[in-house]
């Protein structure tokens, strides 16, 4: 009994003087030495990274069709400046022809029988006239009353006969007009393919476009569309062309979305939102196809921010070490909009205050420390 309470007395002992000396230690060693910076206010701006494709602003594409027959003729080469309305290929179609010949007579034939029925109405007036003399005009309009409504009634069947003819004229000579295709655009003539002339390519004929007004088309998500605005200034860079960027603005956010099938083959989609970006320098480099990276200011606000290497993370949450009476002090913050230097602090920082900068291993919570002059 009496080994098992000296043993205890030991066990004691041996933990005093242990804290002892950790206590002793703590005091007499020697502050740690930090670099501070005191927390200020700075504008800040989001930004959000999207991929785009260089592109034509303004194009139109003329494909085949073959219900207005063959193209006999291609008005124009390739290089040729066209305005809207100039006419850029011609087709001939025989059966139009023929319908136009045909819808001739058939008019001809019907004015021709208007004008007979209009004969026969004058003739029978003249009848009546004649049966008047003889035993009164009531009694002549009896016997002739009849005749007189069976030529009315056919003078008004030829008669809608004839503008029925005449609308199908209109049909007629609409499809010949649009025989001569005429541009939709001014612009430069990019290319022609006599392949898709011919009818032996799906292509389109011709290719008109203003190759010198130049944008950036991509997509973004439900949560950047919320973000992203027109107007809002860009940055253009090209993994091609890395010692270069352009300057840009953002000139169409679609309203409507665009959706496609999900990659992983569910029958879920992702919505994506078109957007066009425009560029401020004429003479870029790249050139149509190439791959862009939009980097996109999405907003700007002046809000209390910090060096990023001040900032510590751990787990999920971030915290800085703040100067207080010559101590580190561990402060758990907010954080919000992030740049390539600093972190907005949404939460848990005021200005003036002073934080640690790239704190070592050695600084903890409630560590004496000393600023480096």
């Amino acid at each position: 009994m009496k080994k098992k309470i000296w043993i205890s007395i030991t066990v004691v002992v041996l933990i005093v003087l242990l804290v002892g000396v950790n206590i002793y230690r703590a005091s007499n060693q020697e502050a740690v030495t930090v670099e501070t910076v005191t927390v200020d206010e700075r504008e800040m701006t989001g930004n959000v990274m999207v991929p785009g494709t260089l592109s034509l602003n303004e194009e139109s594409f003329v494909y085949l069709v073959p219900e207005n027959g063959e193209v006999t003729e291609v008005l124009i080469k390739v290089g040729d400046k066209v305005e809207k309305g100039t006419p850029i290929l011609k087709y001939e179609n025989e059966q139009l022809e023929l319908e136009k010949e045909q819808n001739a007579l058939s008019l001809e034939s019907s004015y021709l029988k208007i004008n007979q029925v209009k004969d026969q109405i004058e003739d029978l007036e003249e009848k009546e006239d004649d049966i008047a003399e003889q035993i009164g005009k009531k009694e002549a309009e009896k016997q002739v009353d009849a005749e007189r409504e069976q030529l009315n009634s056919e003078l008004k069947m030829a008669d809608l006969e004839a503008r029925q003819i005449l609308l199908q004229k209109e049909t007629i000579e609409k499809k010949i007009t649009e025989l001569e295709v005429k541009s939709e655009m001014a612009g430069i003539v990019l290319a022609i393919n006599e392949d898709a002339i011919k009818g032996i390519s799906q292509a389109p004929i011709l290719h008109i476009a203003k190759p010198e007004e130049l944008v950036v088309k991509g997509t973004i998500s439900e949560y950047d569309s919320l973000k992203i605005k027109e107007g809002q200034s860009v940055t253009l860079r090209s993994d091609v062309l890395p010692d270069n960027e352009w300057k840009g603005k953002v000139t169409k956010v679609s309203y409507l979305p665009e959706q496609s099938e999900n990659v992983m083959g569910s029958e879920e989609t992702v919505v994506q939102y078109p957007i066009e970006v425009s560029i401020e320098d004429k003479n870029i480099e790249a050139k149509l196809g190439f791959k862009l990276i939009m980097d996109i200011e999405t907003e700007k606000n002046t809000t209390v921010a910090i060096p990023l290497e001040a900032l510590k993370q751990d787990g999920e949450n971030y915290y800085v070490f703040v100067i207080k009476e010559g101590k580190a002090i561990r402060q758990e913050v907010e954080t919000g909009t992030t740049s390539d230097e600093y972190m907005e602090i949404k939460s848990g920082l005021e200005a003036g205050s002073k934080v640690i900068i790239n704190p070592s291993q050695e600084v903890r919570d409630n560590l004496e420390v000393t600023e480096n002059d």
